[in-house]
C-alpha cells in the first residue's frame, strides 16, 4: 500500500473512534503536504467512505434518525438526502470593518471568487485561503451562507447592546460586529473556555473591538445581564443534521438520546436566555438542524410559556437551497425565529 493509502485508512479509522471529518482532514494534510490536487482528492475520499460506507452511493442514515427526518421534512426528504450526500461550497463574508467586496475580490483572485451577495463570496479554489495574506489582515472569515443570513436576522446596528449567547468560536458574533460598524457593545457568552479563547483572537485579527467574551461559568453570568439586551442572538447546540455535507461523521456518532438531550437543553437555554431581552428588544432563535422537534415545535412550545413574547417571522432552508432576494447561494440547513419581547 502507498503511503496516501495508509493514511487515508488511519484517517477513516480515526473518525470511526470519534475524531471530526475536518479534523482528520487536516491531519492527512499536514502529514502529506498534498498539493491542491491530491488535497481535494483526500477529502473526497474520506467525506465519500464516511457518507457511503457500503459504496451504494445513497447517504447512509440510521433508521431511526431517517424516521425523524421523513416526519420532519415530509416530500422534501429525498431532496434533503440527494443535497447532503455533496460537498458544501466554501463560503467567506467579507469583513467591512477591514476593507470592501470589491478590494477582497481583487485579493483572492487567484482562489477563483464568485460574489454571491452583499458579503458573501463564494471560493471555487480553496485550497491554501487560510494562509494568505488577506486572511492574516482579517479582510474576510469562512462562513456558509445560510449562517450569515442568521448573523443579518438580528438587525444589529450601531449603538445597540447585542448578546451571543451561545458564541462558540464566535463566526456569528464577529458578523454582528461589522453590522454594529464597532459601536455598541456586544457580549459574546460561552460554556467553552477555549471557544471563547478563539473568538478573542478571531475579534483581534477583524479589528471587532466592540466585543466582549464572558464564560458562564455559573448562573450569575447569565442572570446579571436580565433585561438588559436590545437583542439576544440564540444559536443553540444541535443535532447539526442541516450540515451534513460539512459534517458526515454526524451519521455515524449521533444518537437518538443525545438528540432528546439537545431538544431538553434548547427549551432551558430558550425560557433562561430570553430573560437577557429587555422590553421592546428581539430575541433570535437559530439551530442548523432540520428536524421539527430543533426548530419550530421548539419555539412553539417556548411562546405557550412566555406570553411576553410574539413570533415575528421564522424561515427554514435545507441544504442547497437558492433563496431570492437573500445571501443563500446553496447554503447550509437552518432554522431561525425571530422573536418580538412586548
Amino acid at each position: 500500500m502507498t503511503t496516501t493509502t495508509v493514511v487515508l485508512a488511519e484517517a477513516l479509522e480515526s473518525v470511526r473512534h470519534g475524531l471530526h471529518a475536518s479534523r482528520a482532514v487536516e491531519r492527512m494534510f499536514e502529514q502529506l503536504q498534498p498539493d491542491a490536487a491530491l488535497a481535494g482528492q483526500l477529502r473526497t475520499a474520506l467525506y465519500n467512505a464516511i457518507r457511503f460506507p457500503d459504496q451504494s452511493g445513497v447517504l447512509s442514515v440510521p433508521e431511526w434518525l431517517r424516521a425523524r427526518l421523513q416526519r420532519s421534512l415530509g416530500d422534501r426528504y429525498q431532496q434533503f438526502l440527494d443535497a447532503s450526500a455533496t460537498d458544501a461550497p466554501v463560503m467567506i463574508r467579507v469583513n467591512t470593518l477591514r476593507t470592501t467586496v470589491a478590494a477582497c475580490l481583487r485579493a483572492l483572485a487567484p482562489y477563483q471568487p464568485v460574489s454571491r451577495g452583499a458579503l458573501a463570496i463564494e471560493i471555487q479554489r480553496p485550497f491554501g485561503l487560510f494562509a494568505s495574506a488577506a486572511f492574516q489582515q482579517g479582510w474576510f472569515e469562512q462562513q456558509d451562507a445560510t449562517s450569515q443570513r442568521v448573523a443579518q436576522a438580528t438587525n444589529a446596528g450601531p449603538g445597540m447592546r447585542v448578546v451571543d449567547a451561545c458564541a462558540g468560536a464566535g463566526g456569528k458574533t464577529l458578523a454582528m460586529a461589522a453590522m454594529m460598524q464597532n459601536r455598541g457593545r456586544l457580549i459574546a457568552l460561552d460554556v467553552s473556555a477555549p471557544k471563547l479563547d478563539a473568538c478573542k483572537q478571531r475579534a483581534r485579527r477583524a479589528g471587532a473591538t466592540c466585543v466582549e467574551t464572558r464564560l458562564i461559568a455559573t448562573t450569575k453570568v447569565v442572570k446579571r445581564l436580565y433585561d438588559t439586551a436590545d437583542c439576544v442572538l440564540i444559536d443553540a447546540p444541535c443535532s447539526g443534521t442541516g450540515v451534513l455535507r460539512r459534517n458526515p461523521d454526524i451519521l455515524w456518532h449521533l444518537t437518538e438520546q443525545q438528540v432528546e438531550e439537545l431538544v431538553h437543553t434548547q427549551r432551558d437555554i430558550l425560557q433562561r436566555y430570553a430573560r437577557m431581552v429587555r422590553s421592546g428588544g428581539t430575541l433570535v432563535y437559530a439551530t442548523c438542524s432540520v428536524l421539527a422537534e430543533e426548530g419550530p415545535e421548539q419555539v412553539s412550545a417556548f411562546l405557550q410559556g412566555a406570553p411576553e413574547y410574539a413570533l415575528a417571522t421564522q424561515w427554514q432552508t435545507l441544504p442547497g437551497d437558492q433563496v431570492h432576494n437573500h445571501d443563500n447561494h446553496g447554503g447550509d440547513g437552518f432554522y431561525v425565529a425571530v422573536l418580538q419581547r412586548q
